[in-house]
């Protein structure tokens, strides 16, 4: 529009130039979102022109959080085993059933159980898309699948993990946020969800009673809690993540809860400061993935790096792999979420978390590599360490392997930056990390799946120490181990596993959450004389929601 070409009759020049400008500003602001609605088609004409293991295009602006969940909902693995959810109209009615050979809880598809229902909770009074379908999935998962005997037992706290859906499952149904379905009503989900909270918390404190390390065993670590039963002593990076950070949603958010011991934040908290002294590293800054309180015992005898020579003892395992230590960083943002939310910031704990947070932060920093923005399986080394041999009764290959770019651990570690920094947890800015660690995720890990949508791919699918298997914890056994095969855009192998899934959909909608903002301030910027109402993701509404918050007349409404 030239500026001054039409002026209507009776304005002043300067009249006419304010409401220009503002008329100017309602334009480009349609403009964008008329893109953004744009884009969104285009990718997905996009996605079903790639051939199938095709690399897919970073482009700014496209929801990836939507993209992805369409694409796998039904479809992806907990290591090999299929754990695809039901496929629900926006009614709740079923339109493709489970792809999901595990009946109880698991905590991988637990995971992306979570991770979908965060997306849910933040784009539920969007109007530009429908996250229906993707509760009812959940909500049907949820309320068909039961703890193991083992997780009840508390023998496993891998077992425990996935009763953290039920919290966010728990607030929608309770709140009435979507309509009961055919199947499954919004009454009888939150009584499910507190029988889960029951359990867990009943298989916490037996864990505490029973799968505990002993003063008598080494004083040090006395109190911290067994990965599992069969882990004998055994503290992994993994299992922070597993029993703490969940036990600490429950003592905020379980309306039932009763008390383990006498103080149990004392209690969670020493979970990490006790994992901490045996498992940091202050020169390389990284955690070690696990640690044993008796190295002359059976359990870990075959772990590398461990030595129970007298006076000179060694308790933890050798190396740094990317997904413990992504499970340790998000179980710390995670907790110290909960200790924000119960009014204990001024607490020695959580001084002492924050204080783990910074220098975990900062040394997981350190290694993202400059060109993609993207993190190794193996943390400690770069591209160019290749392991040659493996004990060939326990390799899922003979030919040399190269430390790779990880799925998994890079879409983890973007989640608790781009999460603690929404929640101040950070003394540094990781933004521009984690945005760089993000397209670099999207060009790295994204490929066609051949049929519209996409995969996510080079995510190793398991790894551990000891127990039945030979897994010694060397470098080579997390690059050639069998289980540790990554999952890759061709045979048998190309699928998208749970792990890096649950973790991307929480990456996603952090990142989305981060972009909106700045669509948020823009809204709020707008005359007061614009009647038009968004929702916190910046989209425009057609009406006020009925739950949530929105944005009207530049000003922030909650119902």
């Amino acid at each position: 529009v030239k500026h001054g070409s039409v002026r209507g009759e009776g304005e002043s020049p300067s009249t006419y130039s304010i409401n220009h400008l503002q008329t100017m500003k309602k334009i480009i602001v349609c403009g964008l979102m008329l893109l953004l609605t744009a884009m969104g088609k285009n990718i997905t004409c996009m996605a079903e022109s790639l051939a199938a293991g095709q690399p897919y295009p970073f482009t700014e602006g496209v929801r990836y959080s939507e993209l992805v969940i369409n694409s796998r909902l039904n479809d992806f693995k907990a290591n090999t085993s299929a754990s695809g959810f039901g496929v629900f109209d926006g009614q709740g009615n079923l339109v493709i059933v489970p792809n999901n050979s595990k009946f109880i809880l698991d905590y991988v598809p637990g995971l992306v159980a979570k991770a979908i229902l965060e997306a849910v909770d933040y784009y539920k009074d969007d109007t530009t898309i429908d996250v229906r379908p993707w509760y009812y999935a959940i909500q049907n998962y949820g309320n068909n699948l039961d703890i193991t005997q083992g997780g009840k037992a508390g023998m496993s706290f891998d077992d425990l993990n996935a009763v953290k859906l039920y919290f966010k499952l728990q607030q929608l149904a309770a709140s009435g946020t979507f309509a009961d379905s055919p199947y499954h009503t919004n009454a009888a989900t939150v009584t499910t969800a507190k029988k889960r909270f029951a359990d867990a918390l009943k298989g916490i404190s037996m864990a505490n009673d029973n799968y505990v390390i002993k003063a008598s065993t080494l004083a040090e670590a006395a109190g911290g809690w067994w990965h599992k039963a069969s882990y004998i002593d055994q503290m992994w990076c993994d299992g922070q993540y597993m029993g703490p950070a969940l036990l600490a949603q429950m003592v905020n958010e379980y309306t039932d809860y009763a008390p383990i011991s006498d103080n149990d934040w004392d209690m969670i908290t020493s979970q990490f400061t006790i994992s901490w002294h045996y498992l940091w590293n202050p020169e390389v800054r990284l955690l070690y993935h696990a640690f044993t309180a008796d190295p002359a015992g059976d359990a870990a005898s075959k772990w590398s790096g461990v030595s129970a020579e007298k006076g000179a003892e060694v308790y933890h395992s050798a190396e740094y792999w990317g997904r413990a230590e992504a499970w340790y960083f998000l179980a710390l943002v995670d907790v110290l979420e909960q200790m924000k939310a119960a009014g204990l910031t001024t607490t020695d704990n959580y001084k002492t978390l924050r204080d783990y947070l910074q220098q975990l932060a900062a040394g997981i920093a350190a290694k993202q590599d400059e060109a993609t923005g993207c993190w190794y399986q193996l943390l400690n080394h770069d591209g160019s360490y290749v392991a040659d041999s493996y004990d060939s009764s326990y390799s899922y290959t003979s030919s040399p392997v190269a430390n790779y770019f990880e799925s998994s651990c890079t879409a983890i570690f973007i989640a608790a930056y781009l999460k603690g920094m929404r929640l101040g947890l950070y003394d540094t800015d990781y933004t521009a990390l984690a945005k760089k660690a993000y397209r670099g995720f999207i060009e790295n890990f994204m490929v066609a799946d051949g049929r519209g949508g996409v995969h996510l791919v080079r995510c190793c699918k398991s790894a551990g120490l000891g127990g039945s298997n030979y897994r010694d914890g060397s470098a080579n056994y997390y690059l050639m181990g069998k289980d540790t095969k990554p999952t890759s855009t061709s045979g048998d192998d190309f699928y998208t596993e749970g792990k890096v899934l649950g973790g991307f959909i929480m990456a996603a909608t952090e990142y989305e959450r981060l972009n909106d903002a700045t669509a948020i301030d823009a809204v709020k910027k707008q005359s007061a004389d614009d009647k038009r109402i968004y929702s916190l993701a910046g989209h425009l509404l057609s009406q006020e929601p009925q739950h949530g918050l929105y944005i009207k007349c530049g000003k922030k409404f909650v119902q």
